[in-house]
């Protein structure tokens, strides 16, 4: 079993002792000069390719160890030290994807902001007139794809109650029942629920259970 010490910028020790199916790494307090100790230097860059070849090549593990044994002998240690790299590198392509993430994410919450304006406003005409309640919950559902997008859970779920009130007022009081209680379940088993969710749910709730007392009332009253 063949090993080696890493010495970083600061003087810190690490050691990676290299067996048959993997590297163990472990932190090192001093390096113990007595018996010999032989350096190398590389610069940060070529160790951490050198790692990544130890650990996911077994062939090039073997290698490594027989050639560690040969060029060390015996009780003597080989330390590699390190230096910065001569040149930094810079991933282009990951900073044009963080880019785009950027800004689609910029752009996904301001089409949140102005959905959900224009669905406030419809959801509030949707008490007096049908079609307007169906407008609101065709706007919480394009809310709820980009939510999806955004990849916020509570965020989803706003969507949800947003779609539960449009029920409400279309008088489908059993799905719109079924999404207030699924969600406000969810939120009080979290470790810690969303408070502002539990209260969104909970206004939500006494709004279906006063319009679905109208609804039944108007179908009760006797006709004239």
């Amino acid at each position: 079993m063949a090993l080696f010490y890493v010495v970083d910028y600061t003087d810190s020790i690490d050691q990676y002792r290299i067996g048959q199916t993997r590297v163990k790494k472990r932190h090192k307090t001093e390096l113990n000069e007595d018996e010999g100790v032989r350096v190398v230097h590389t610069d940060s860059l070529d160790l951490n390719h050198f790692l990544a070849n130890l650990e996911c090549f077994p062939r090039y593990r073997l290698r490594i160890a027989n050639a560690l044994l040969d060029f060390c002998p015996e009780r003597q240690k080989l330390a590699v030290k390190l230096h910065p790299p001569s040149r930094e590198p810079i991933d282009y392509e990951w900073g044009e994807r963080a880019n785009r993430i950027l800004w689609e994410r910029i752009e996904l919450d301001e089409m949140m902001s102005w959905l959900s304006t224009l669905g406030g406003a419809f959801s509030a005409l949707g008490d007096y007139k049908l079609a307007c309640a169906d407008v609101a919950g065709k706007i919480s559902l394009q809310q709820m794809r980009f939510a999806l997008r955004l990849g916020e859970p509570s965020l989803i779920a706003r969507c949800r109650l947003y779609m539960a009130i449009s029920l409400i007022q279309k008088y489908q009081f059993g799905a719109a029942k079924r999404i207030v209680q699924q969600i406000y379940r969810a939120e009080k088993r979290q470790y810690e629920p969303d408070t502002r969710l539990l209260k969104m749910c909970l206004g939500i709730w006494s709004k279906l259970r006063y319009e679905y007392e109208l609804y039944q009332k108007r179908l009760n009253r006797p006709k004239q």
